[in-house]
């Protein structure tokens, strides 16, 4: 009876040894499949750190091109702000004796001759007269970064006092409105700021509507660490498909018989704002007017 007992648990106990060996077999049939997989995976991550590797050398190799095609850039910038400068002022002088002897000629001889002669010596004058602002504006257009002053503290808001003093006259005689909400102190060349409002508000004022009285208004909000100015009119408005022409040197949108100008305007306007660290931009409508957006850092 002891010795059927014996056996009986002897059996059971076999029977678990089996269960448990097949167990056993499985975890590690487990953990061979599991060691595969994670060899398979440090692959993985072997060839994706290779890959890294590589592309990072790719990157450096990028970043080295473009520091050194910026440094290209200002290089080339400088000498042709420097061109720019040199080549309008030796025009100077010979232009003004040009400009000089044909208003002399237009004044002395004007109705004198037959209506040719006439034509002849206004076109002459015109020319003279055109080409002369033209040289300025591209002074001006050098001189923003050659001649530019060092950034200080300005209060926007007097800056702003002061376009609407130096367009006074323009304000009058088109019966122009321009109003303005609080406007921030910031460091800038102010020169340059007057000279991007005035040219702004003067444009606004130059294509307004026939039909109605010119109004500029003025806002300014903070974003991150750049203050973004506003300037919207109720003018005659801009195709938009002009938004990057607009800003290129001696660009025109309208001929000089419709508006006077040299399309050099905007340009100077980018170029201040760029030297400052910020961007130019404008949002506009035909016929419904035109708003221009700038960033200055704070």
């Amino acid at each position: 009876m002891v010795k059927n007992k014996i056996s009986d648990e002897l059996i059971i106990a076999n029977k678990e040894l089996a269960v448990q060996n097949k167990e056993k077999e499985k975890r590690a049939a487990e953990l061979v499949i599991a060691n595969k997989e994670l060899t398979f995976q440090n692959e993985e991550k072997e060839k994706r750190a290779a890959e890294l590797i590589i592309a990072n050398k790719e990157l450096a190799f990028q970043n080295k091109e473009k520091e050194k095609r910026a440094a290209e850039l200002i290089i080339a910038n400088k000498e042709l702000e420097q061109f720019a400068y040199i080549a309008s002022h030796d025009l100077q002088e010979p232009l003004r004796m040009v400009a000089s002897y044909t208003q002399l000629l237009e004044r002395r001889y004007k109705d004198k001759l037959d209506q040719d002669a006439n034509d002849f010596i206004q076109y002459a004058v015109d020319g003279a007269n055109r080409m002369q602002k033209l040289i300025n504006d591209l002074l001006d257009y050098s001189r923003t970064t050659s001649r530019g002053k060092d950034f200080t503290k300005v209060d926007i808001s007097q800056v702003l006092g002061q376009t609407i003093s130096n367009l006074q006259q323009l304000i009058i005689e088109n019966n122009a409105l321009i109003t303005n909400e609080d406007l921030p102190e910031l460091k800038a060349d102010e020169s340059q700021i007057i000279w991007v409002f005035q040219n702004l508000i003067g444009n606004a004022i130059k294509f307004k509507k026939k039909s109605e009285m010119p109004k500029i208004h003025i806002s300014c909000k903070k974003k991150n660490k750049f203050y973004e100015f506003a300037v919207r009119d109720n003018g005659i408005g801009i195709d938009m498909q002009f938004h990057d022409r607009i800003f290129t040197i001696f660009q025109r949108l309208h001929t000089k018989e419709e508006y006077p100008g040299t399309g050099i305007g905007l340009s100077i306007c980018k170029h201040i704002i760029e030297r400052h660290g910020g961007k130019i931009w404008f949002e506009s409508k035909e016929n419904e007017g035109t708003t221009f957006y700038f960033t200055l850092k704070e």
